[in-house]
């Protein structure tokens, strides 16, 4: 089975195809694969972080993590009411025990009144928010993945570095161990 994300963009023409495209409409495409860019085995917790369609592979773990092992999910994406696509599966993950934990940052909150942006929370934001949680669980051998755009995993990775600090540890020692891992574009 294959299972995309796609947002709609004002004027984008690859979403706008997409989107316009009927039940059984045809495509030509192909997939880039990434077989590292997965879950450990093992009862260690796994730190899940995105943002936008970064969400698709990140959904995919959390569905196949029938053991209910540890799994922490950090997602970001611009506007709660248009973006927030897994939300419904997301709660029952969090029901029956797929998920332990899930952080969301919406880039883009506006205001109901004026219109206006009134609030940009990106998961980096979050991370540093729970940052005891997250250094503890590092400690314990958590895994963390990310998924989505190259400047959200700079964020992240800053924002991991910063958390990491007490323990005399970074980013390139995780990477160096398979316990950072990335599938950025």
């Amino acid at each position: 089975m294959l299972e995309i994300c796609v947002r709609k963009q004002p004027h984008g023409v690859c979403s706008g195809y997409l989107h316009s495209l009927r039940l059984g409409d045809g495509i030509k495409g192909f997939i880039r694969q990434n077989p590292e860019f997965r879950p450990a085995l093992g009862s260690n917790p796994v730190i899940l972080i995105g943002a936008g369609a970064g969400i698709g592979p990140l959904a995919g773990f959390i569905r196949k993590n029938t053991q209910r092992n540890p799994m922490f999910l950090y997602w970001g994406g611009r506007n709660e009411e248009a973006d927030f696509l897994y939300q419904p599966d997301l709660g029952r993950y969090l029901d029956d025990h797929r998920l332990t934990g899930l952080q969301t940052a919406f880039s883009q909150v506006k205001s109901q009144t004026t219109g206006q942006i009134t609030e940009k929370t990106y998961v980096q934001d979050k991370l540093l928010q729970d940052q005891t949680a997250v250094r503890q669980m590092l400690e314990q051998g958590a895994q963390i993945l990310v998924c989505g755009g190259r400047d959200m995993a700079a964020g992240v990775a800053q924002a991991i570095n910063d958390i990491l600090k007490p323990l005399q540890i970074n980013v390139d020692s995780l990477k160096a161990q398979g316990r950072y891992l990335e599938d950025v574009y």
